[in-house]
């Protein structure tokens, strides 16, 4: 499986409403795959929880089942989270999914990214786990009333920028080996979990959320 990132400007001033993009999954296999879980998020490369520009960002995405705009935001606040489940995505095909952002005219001038993954359950090595594949692409956002004439499209992240815990521009989240930006975080009631940098700067965040 493989997920891309369309139409998000590489420069977004804050304050200036809401921009259309798409997050992409397709089902490379030759097999059916059934309950694809889409994840998207925008945030910044902050450390520091107070710097975050999740407190000011707005991500929606279009709800196939009923055309609404439905926010995107996690339990703690963040702009980040599964939205949807595809019941099945068959044999080489594509699902595309309508997400707008933005910015509020106070967020922070920085550098930022848009992540988003396809997810579904998998059998690795005899053992349970979520697979699916991840892009990440990067973006600017200038300070409210600044001059966009060019704001040109988002470029894939490199590798001196990413999230702690270390991500690249694509992945595949049940690639274990040991060139894989895609470690294993965690074992929760026997499932291992593959993680994107989606989920590795969530639970970074949360941690910095405890020690503020």
């Amino acid at each position: 499986m493989s997920a891309d990132i369309t139409g998000l400007p590489g420069k977004i001033v804050a304050g200036d409403g809401f921009h259309n993009f798409q997050l992409v999954v397709t089902n490379e296999s030759k097999t059916d795959l059934n309950g694809v879980t889409f994840y998207a998020e925008i945030e910044n490369y902050e450390l520091d929880a107070a710097k975050f520009l999740s407190p000011y960002v707005d991500l929606e995405f279009k709800n196939p089942d009923t055309g609404s705009w439905d926010n995107i935001r996690d339990e703690d606040g963040y702009a980040g989270d599964e939205f949807f489940t595809a019941e099945q995505l068959k044999a080489k095909a594509s699902e595309s999914i309508d997400l707008r952002v933005s910015i509020d005219a106070k967020a922070p001038a920085d550098d930022a990214y848009s992540f988003g993954s396809g997810t579904y359950h998998d059998t690795v090595d005899g053992q349970d786990c979520i697979a699916g594949g991840w892009v990440q692409y990067d973006f600017e956002v200038l300070k409210a009333g600044s001059d966009n004439t060019d704001p040109g499209i988002a470029t894939p992240s490199d590798s001196d920028k990413k999230p702690q815990g270390g991500s690249t521009t694509t992945g595949n989240l049940a690639d274990t080996g040991a060139n894989s930006a895609l470690p294993t975080i965690g074992l929760m009631s026997g499932v291992a979990v593959m993680a994107g940098a989606g989920a590795i700067y969530a639970v970074r965040r949360r941690r910095a959320g405890s020690n503020v």
